[in-house]
């Protein structure tokens, strides 16, 4: 357990399970929730072959992996919110029709965090419909392009978006 004090009071907390710890002044119940994230699996058809826009991270954790767009929700954001929110700083794109398809918890790498903190709840959502010619790269990542759902690169980012990608090809 990393946090010994709680945010209300200042009182001990006290293990009730590995996602509950409660306040043994004040009584508050402290939950350890996974960070939640969305991120884009935005689709086209091109030439008969089904493809997927993949964007190159420009920070770490796996800096220079390809990843597909998306991110964390801010506090109290909708996911569908935060999505279009992620993709508007990301690529640009700003009409989009998300559909969520898949969902996955993993371990985010980073060591600095304590164990109970580095977990997320990814949601990935499909977009079939958006303005194809009206994005680019910013933000956080320096490259986006188009592959082919059958031949994806080996340096995809987290386990969750090859575990996602490989839902659609099923």
């Amino acid at each position: 357990m990393h946090y010994r004090y709680c945010p209300l009071c200042g009182g001990m907390l006290e293990i009730k399970s590995t996602s509950l710890l409660d306040c043994t002044e004040c009584g508050y119940h402290f939950y350890q929730n996974s960070n939640p994230t969305v991120n884009a699996a935005i689709l086209r058809q091109t030439e008969g072959k089904k493809q997927v826009l993949l964007v190159r991270r420009g920070v770490e954790p796996f800096k220079g992996y390809w990843d597909l767009p998306g991110g964390f929700l801010k506090v109290g954001e909708d996911p569908e919110a935060g999505l279009k929110r992620e993709l508007k700083e990301e690529l640009g794109l700003s009409s989009i029709k998300p559909e969520l398809f898949f969902t996955f918890v993993e371990r985010y790498p980073k060591k600095e965090l304590p164990e109970e903190a580095q977990f997320t709840l990814c949601l990935f959502y499909l977009i079939k419909t958006f303005e194809e010619n009206t994005f680019s790269a910013r933000d956080d990542i320096t490259q986006a392009e188009w592959f082919n759902l059958d031949s994806l690169p080996q340096n995809l980012s987290f386990k969750g978006n090859r575990q996602a990608l490989n839902a659609l090809l099923r």
